[in-house]
């Protein structure tokens, strides 16, 4: 069922163009007051929530516009930390993103659909409402700190920004400006981050920020990024790679535009190498191969691209196959057996509970209360305690099979509407199979990347990776109905 809406200011406008400058320069006023100054308090801090009211009124005009700051402030999460708002700049720019959608939708600028697919999607949301009142065992809480889960704000994270996203790219991003705009914006991100994951390790720290990326990493030895999580930086790495080759080879671009994009692709190699993770490597190299068989115009870049990757593995094999992070070795048997454990632990935890599940954010409980040993020869203690590192078992344990039954339902059908869209779009254009097969290769890379990290923790990727699928799904759409009108004009002309 599709919201009977008309169809108006699809590809934007002078106005529309300058509301999303305005948008977006009130942004980047707000989060640079943030980095630099960090919590604010009295009269500055006033200002700040002032300036961000009236960014709130410019947002509210344009969707697209407030989708983009979305992700800017789901990119720096972590890194920005404004005291004295009512939740945090994500949050509210969320909030906005959903009554910005309305008013568009209102004033007939937009249509929303609501088919199978989103319907399955409301029923995975409310089975998560569901499990998070409905009384469990244990508390929300990581049990060997005693630190609280927010499950709101996990429900958002894991299930409500994906979902919105596709929704929202569906609806917004369908023609080739706004998916452009897009396609730059993924080559932002993956820019930054290919940038502090190299200064991370090379210097000069100082350019470095956040700081935490440099003074206190989780992890010392691998390029964490933004995230301060290596698989998700590299995740974002392999998507911006894609990108940069599309708009490297996108001959409708200025020439320094271009030239900008074929800077950015190398970066990112380096950047996903330096994250030193078996997981990042495997799902670039898995996107690769896919690209070198469906790009449109680009296969022999990536052919070429897995032919350099295969033969610098080669020859730094002995380094490579080694244990020593540091080195760029990707030897790791430890985390191999925390994940084995982990896997039996979810295991036995289904076997228990196999309906509804543990409850939602209960994962760690179970595996500190119930820890389980994959083989004798394993060391009981590898995994114990640890939040799931599997993104379809975390599910199932927490949310029980009903829960994972949805879950797959949705994945399923959105890799049907991409591939129809895939097939439905023509080979040309950035609204055509570029979108399609970036939005193949980022839901391939996201569910690989998902057999070694919960992806449920991770916002930005989530809301990026929907929202390119419903871009791809949105222009097909769209390029459909055109042609449909095209085909009844001479019957209405010759009435």
């Amino acid at each position: 069922m599709t919201v009977p809406v008309p169809v108006r200011g699809l590809a934007p406008g002078r106005a529309d163009l300058w509301r999303l400058a305005a948008a977006v320069g009130l942004g980047l006023v707000l989060i640079a007051g943030a980095m630099r100054e960090g919590p604010i308090e009295g009269p500055r801090g006033v200002l700040i929530v002032a300036m961000g009211g009236a960014a709130g009124v410019v947002v509210f005009l344009a969707p697209v516009a407030t989708a983009l700051l979305l992700l800017l402030a789901s990119f720096f999460r972590l890194a920005i930390h404004v005291s004295g708002l009512p939740a945090e700049p994500m949050t509210l720019l969320f909030a906005a993103l959903v009554v910005a959608v309305a008013i568009a939708t209102l004033r007939g600028t937009i249509r929303l659909h609501f088919g199978p697919l989103e319907a399955v999607m409301l029923a995975y949301l409310l089975w998560n409402v569901v499990s998070a009142v409905w009384p469990h065992v244990y508390p929300a809480a990581m049990p060997l700190t005693g630190e609280p889960i927010v499950i709101y704000r996990f429900i958002m994270m894991g299930t409500v920004f994906p979902f919105a996203g596709y929704v929202v790219g569906r609806a917004l991003f369908q023609s080739a400006s706004r998916i452009r705009v897009l396609l730059f914006g993924v080559l932002g991100f993956a820019a930054y981050s290919a940038l502090v994951s190299i200064l991370q390790f090379t210097g000069p720290r100082a350019l470095v920020w956040p700081k935490y990326i440099v003074d206190k990493p989780s992890w010392p030895e691998r390029a964490v990024g933004v995230f301060d999580q290596p698989v998700v930086n590299g995740l974002v790495m392999s998507m911006g790679f894609i990108a940069a080759v599309f708009l490297a080879k996108d001959r409708s671009l200025k020439g320094w535009q271009r030239v900008l994009a074929g800077l950015v692709a190398p970066l990112c190699a380096v950047g996903i190498y330096l994250t030193h993770t078996r997981a990042v490597l495997i799902v670039f190299g898995l996107a690769l191969v896919l690209c070198a068989f469906i790009a449109p115009n680009s296969r022999s870049v990536f052919a070429g691209s897995l032919i350099g990757a295969g033969m610098f593995v080669v020859a730094e094999w002995a380094t490579i196959a080694s244990a020593d992070r540091a080195e760029g070795g990707l030897g790791s048997p430890s985390e191999v057996q925390d994940r084995l454990n982990m896997i039996q632990t979810s295991f036995w935890a289904i076997r228990e509970e196999p309906i509804v599940g543990w409850g939602i954010g209960r994962f760690a409980q179970v595996n500190t209360h119930h820890h389980q040993q994959w083989a004798t020869d394993i060391n009981w203690t590898r995994g114990y305690g640890y939040s799931s590192h599997e993104n379809e078992l975390g599910i199932a344990v927490e949310l029980g099979l009903i829960g994972l039954a949805l879950w797959l339902v949705v994945l399923a059908m959105v890799a049907y509407q991409i591939v129809r869209a895939f097939r439905r779009l023509p080979r040309a254009g950035v609204d055509g199979r570029t979108i399609a097969v970036l939005a193949v290769v980022s839901v391939v890379v996201w569910v690989g990347s998902g057999a070694t990290v919960d992806m449920r923790y991770n916002d930005f990727v989530n809301l990026l990776v929907f929202l390119i699928a419903g871009a791809a799904v949105g222009a097909s759409i769209r390029q459909r109905d055109e042609q449909a009108g095209k085909a009844r004009e001479p019957a209405g002309a010759s009435t």
